[in-house]
């Protein structure tokens, strides 16, 4: 996360702005689609901590990683059932968070954070935490392009347009196959879409061990 996109999230905690999210987010709605109970499930920018705890009521044994310090201490204060599974990491993972081997991985609001530069190399790094039959559920956001300059958001974040259907060829790639969930969710902003997209691994290498191409 560069420095700009930093600094928003402090402020947002900061303000208080964070205390005025819902208590349940738009993608919560698909949890149970993609994870069921007693899975392990790795939310990855864990933010406000809103959708780890509801991952947890649900039965689901979930983590996350969260790289802004005061975003991450505001979800361990908020949700104290958090206690010892939130981390600071990022994408690309550069090591295996909470023993790995994780049934799904969540990432809601990230990808739109992440350069194209790195982009595949995020998704093999997720690919790499996973069991060799998993999930992943995302939101992908696509933003008017004239509310963008120079790749920043109206408040200065970071915000990177990662087209679907290159995601879905990069996933594909690494043994994905699509579960149609037929959702696209409207944002507070006119200007933004968001899809919400369920991918699974089903075929796994003879040696029972991910090889990313």
């Amino acid at each position: 996360m560069d420095h700009m996109t930093a600094k928003f999230y402090e402020s947002y905690v900061q303000h208080g702005t964070v205390d005025s999210e819902a208590s349940h987010s738009a993608i919560s709605k698909y949890f149970q689609a993609a994870f069921k109970e007693g899975d392990k499930v790795l939310d990855v920018g864990s933010g406000s901590g809103r959708d780890l705890a509801v991952l947890i009521k649900n039965g689901i044994d979930a983590y996350g990683i969260e790289p802004n310090d005061s975003m991450r201490t505001y979800s361990l204060t908020k949700h104290p059932e958090l206690a010892g599974r939130v981390k600071s990491g990022l994408l690309p993972l550069t090591r295996v968070p909470f023993g790995g081997r994780f049934d799904g991985v969540l990432c809601s609001a990230v990808l739109m954070h992440i350069h194209e530069d790195c982009f595949v190399e995020s998704w093999k790094s997720i690919l790499q935490v996973l069991k060799p039959t998993a999930k992943v559920l995302f939101s992908l956001p696509s933003m008017h392009p004239g509310l963008l300059r120079d790749r920043r958001d109206r408040d200065d974040r970071f915000f990177e347009n990662h087209r679907f259907d290159v995601v879905s060829s990069i996933l594909k790639s690494l043994g994905f196959i699509e579960i149609d969930l037929g959702v696209e969710v409207t944002s507070v902003y006119p200007d933004i879409t968001w899809t919400i997209s369920l991918f699974e691994s089903t075929a796994p290498s003879p040696d029972g061990m991910r090889h990313p191409t």
